[in-house]
């Protein structure tokens, strides 16, 4: 598993699962039998990269699809197809044949999530600003929101390589320090200050959410404020 989209998931899942480590509360509600083989003492010390190198097969599909003669998988699914079908024909039968027999995971770590639809910056956002409320508990979420834009561009400055390499598009991370039209929201106005603190204030419950998720064996999981 090289493609740095597909791996972008599971550094998150990691970020969130080490804060789970991190915190005194959390730590406790971490179903360690469903984490075992993730070794969690090495995580809690560990980089991402540094523990995916010796853990990437807990995320990994096994086989390929494949025209095979007889059975070598046993993780697998052995059609028989009669030659004069027609590719239409395949189509159409496939799917209702194999329905509820595949897309069941190999592994027991699988995203509750397709994906694509899982939007990392925005959950990158969500565990900064958390840790940030979390540190500096008696600041305001005017006052949390400067940190965690300040927070984002140090690490966009980071992935800068990655930026270069056409790896990661450079943005700021959603919902923070920006409006429509990617322009910058006016400090001075009482209704931006008012959003700024709404935003925050989401943005919290829903790391929340998240870390609990995460902490039963699920990422992201249901994380909606509404």
């Amino acid at each position: 598993m090289n493609d740095f989209g597909k791996i972008q998931p599971y550094r998150v899942w990691f970020d969130y699962l080490k804060t789970c480590l991190k915190d005194k509360k959390l730590k406790k509600r971490i179903d360690r039998e469903y984490y075992q083989s993730w070794n969690l003492n090495e995580i809690e010390n560990s980089t991402f990269n540094k523990w995916f190198k010796t853990h990437s097969h807990l995320f990994e599909s096994k086989g390929n699809i494949k025209v095979i003669n007889k059975i070598s998988n046993s993780q697998s699914i052995t059609l028989e197809i009669p030659l004069n079908f027609k590719i239409k024909e395949i189509q159409k039968e496939i799917p209702k044949i194999l329905k509820g027999k595949v897309n069941k995971p190999t592994s027991r770590f699988i995203l509750t999530h397709e994906r694509k639809h899982i939007k990392t910056p925005a959950l990158d956002s969500f565990l900064i600003t958390w840790k940030l409320k979390q540190k500096f508990n008696t600041y305001s979420n005017e006052e949390i929101w400067d940190l965690t834009d300040e927070e984002i561009e140090k690490k966009q400055q980071r992935v800068s390589r990655l930026v270069k390499e056409g790896k990661l598009r450079r943005r700021k991370l959603q919902g923070i320090g920006w409006g429509k039209n990617n322009s910058k929201l006016n400090t001075k106005s009482t209704t931006t200050i008012n959003n700024k603190s709404i935003i925050i204030s989401r943005n919290i419950n829903k790391a929340s959410k998240i870390l609990l998720n995460v902490c039963k064996g699920k990422f992201p999981g249901e994380y909606s404020d509404n």
